[in-house]
C-alpha cells in the first residue's frame, strides 16, 4: 500500500542477511479505488545494472495506469484493476544471478495479460548479461542451443500441436532477444503467447538441463557450475513463551505486513523485544526467500509467521489454480527460510471471494484481516501511525503495520509504551483467536467480530 518511488539500497550492513549476496529486494506496493500494484525489485549497488531493469518495469506500470484511466467507467467498487511484478531469481554463483520477472496485468472486461523479462546480472562486473556473454564458439554454441530448444520444445505433449515452426525459428534467429535465464540446474529460453506457438499453448518455456549446454559455456561460467546439491541450513522450531491468558484481558494483536525487510524489520524487531511484545508477521514467500536469516529471528524471538502470499497479488482477481499457487509457493518458501509452515492466511489488500475462502480451507489457513488500520503505508510518518492506532484500539482489536517501513519501527517504541500504559498486553494472532474458541476459517477482523 505503499506509494514511494523504488528505494534506493540503504548504507546499511544488510549484505550479508541477503541469500543474494550484493542484491536487495524491494517490495512496493499501492492501491487506489480502481486499482492496486504490487511490484517486487531486487536492487544492486550499481546504477548501471538497476536502470534498465527500473524502467522496464517503470514502463509496465505507465503502461497499466493509461489503461486503467482510458476504462476506468469499467471498474466496480469491489473489482479492480491489478498489477504485480514478481522475480524469480536463480543462482550461478555470488556474483551471476538471473532475473526472471512476470507481470501479470487484470483489467475489468477479462483482459489478463502476462509479461515475461529477464535479465542475467553480473554485481561484481557492474554488468546485465546477453548470452553470447557466457557462451564459447558463439556461432556454433548459439546454433547447438537452437537445435536442444527446438527438440525440448518438441517433446512438450501438451504444445508439440499447436508449434508453428516458422514462427519458433524467427523467434530463436536474434539471440539478443532471447529471454532467458541460468542457474546451477537449468539453462531456459522463455516465449511470449502467440511468440512461437498458436494462442491455446498459451507462453512456452524451454528447460534445459544445465549439463545440457555445459559443454556450449565459456570456461568461466562452466566452472561456476557446480552439479552437486547444496546443503540445506538447519532449520528451527517456533519460538516463544507458553502464555496463560484471562478471557476478560485487555488484549491487542499487533501484526506485520509485506517483510521480512533487511533494514527495518530487524528494528521492528528490537522495539518488540525491549517492550517484551510479541506479534504476528505475515510474510511474503518472496521477501522470506531472500531474507531467511531474518526470517529466522522472527520465529527464534517467540513471534508467529503467516503468510501474505508469494507476491502480493489480488487473490480476488485470479483463478483457482492461480490462487492455490500463490499460496503453495508462499508456504514452501516461508517453511524452507525457517522450517515452519505457516498456519495463518492475509490476502493482500484484504481482498477475497468465495474462491480465496475454499484456497484458504484446503491450505487450512484462517483468513485473518484487521479492526485498526495504522495507515502506515500512507502515512509513512512515525507520529501519525501512534495518533491513528491509538484513537481506533480496542481491547481485542488485531492492528495492521508494515515491517517494510523505517517510519513503522520509529513508531513502536512510544507506541508500545502508550499501549502498556493503558493496561494493554501484547499477543500473537492465534492467541487473540483462542480467546473466544474462534477455529473457523473466518475472515476475523478482532477477537469479537
Amino acid at each position: 500500500m505503499e506509494n514511494s518511488t523504488y528505494a534506493k539500497n540503504e548504507k546499511v550492513e544488510t549484505k550479508k542477511l541477503s541469500k543474494y549476496p550484493g542484491l536487495q529486494l524491494e517490495t512496493r506496493t499501492s492501491e487506489t479505488k480502481d486499482y492496486t500494484l504490487a511490484i517486487s525489485m531486487p536492487l544492486a549497488a550499481s546504477e548501471k545494472v538497476n536502470q534498465p531493469i527500473q524502467q522496464w518495469a517503470k514502463r509496465q506500470e505507465e503502461q497499466f495506469v493509461e489503461e486503467v484511466k482510458a476504462h476506468s467507467n469499467l471498474f466496480e467498487k469491489k473489482k479492480r484493476a491489478n498489477l504485480t511484478i514478481e522475480v524469480d531469481t536463480g543462482k550461478v554463483n555470488d556474483h551471476i544471478y538471473s532475473l526472471v520477472f512476470s507481470a501479470y496485468q487484470y483489467t475489468e472486461g477479462a483482459n489478463r495479460q502476462e509479461t515475461i523479462k529477464t535479465f542475467v546480472i553480473d554485481v561484481a562486473q557492474n554488468k546485465i548479461l546477453t548470452v553470447t556473454d557466457i557462451l564459447q564458439d558463439k556461432k556454433d554454441s548459439l546454433d547447438e542451443i537452437r537445435a536442444l530448444v527446438t527438440d525440448q520444445l518438441n517433446s512438450q505433449e501438451d504444445i508439440a500441436f499447436y508449434i508453428m515452426d516458422d514462427l519458433l525459428e524467427d523467434a530463436l534467429k536474434d539471440e539478443s532477444q532471447w529471454k532467458w535465464s541460468i542457474s546451477q540446474k537449468s539453462f531456459i529460453l522463455y516465449f511470449d503467447k502467440h511468440e512461437a506457438a498458436a494462442g491455446p499453448a498459451g507462453s512456452l518455456k524451454a528447460v534445459l538441463p544445465v549439463e545440457q549446454v555445459k559443454p556450449f559455456l565459456n570456461e568461466d561460467i562452466a566452472k561456476e557450475i557446480k552439479t552437486s546439491e547444496q546443503s540445506k541450513g538447519q532449520l528451527i522450531k517456533p519460538g516463544g513463551k507458553p502464555v496463560k491468558l484471562d478471557p476478560n484481558g485487555k488484549y491487542v494483536a499487533l501484526t506485520f505486513d509485506d517483510g521480512p525487510n533487511a533494514t527495518s524489520t530487524p528494528k521492528v524487531l528490537s522495539a518488540l523485544k525491549a517492550h517484551d511484545a510479541v506479534a504476528t508477521f505475515f510474510m511474503l514467500g518472496s521477501q522470506a526467500e531472500y531474507y531467511p536469516q531474518v526470517a529466522q529471528q522472527v520465529l527464534t524471538e517467540g513471534h508467529e509467521i503467516g503468510s501474505h502470499t508469494q507476491s502480493h497479488r489480488d487473490l480476488s482477481t485470479l483463478k483457482d489454480a492461480q490462487i492455490q499457487q500463490e499460496l503453495g509457493e508462499a508456504s514452501r518458501k516461508i517453511e524452507g527460510a525457517t522450517g515452519y509452515k505457516p498456519t495463518l492466511l492475509r490476502p493482500p489488500y484484504g481482498a477475497y471471494n468465495d474462491k480465496v475462502l475454499h484456497a484458504a480451507k484446503r491450505e487450512g489457513t484462517p483468513i485473518i484481516l484487521w479492526s485498526v488500520d495504522s495507515l502506515d503505508w500512507k502515512s509513512r510518518n512515525a507520529q501519525a501511525v501512534n495518533d491513528v492506532v491509538l484513537r481506533t484500539v480496542k481491547p481485542g482489536s488485531i492492528v495492521l503495520m508494515h515491517d517494510i517501513h523505517l517510519s513503522t519501527a520509529e513508531a513502536l517504541p512510544s507506541l508500545l509504551t502508550a499501549l502498556k500504559k493503558q493496561g494493554y498486553q501484547f499477543i500473537t494472532v492465534s492467541q487473540l483467536l483462542s480467546l473466544n474458541n474462534q477455529s473457523e476459517l473466518g475472515p476475523y477482523y478482532s477477537k469479537v467480530n
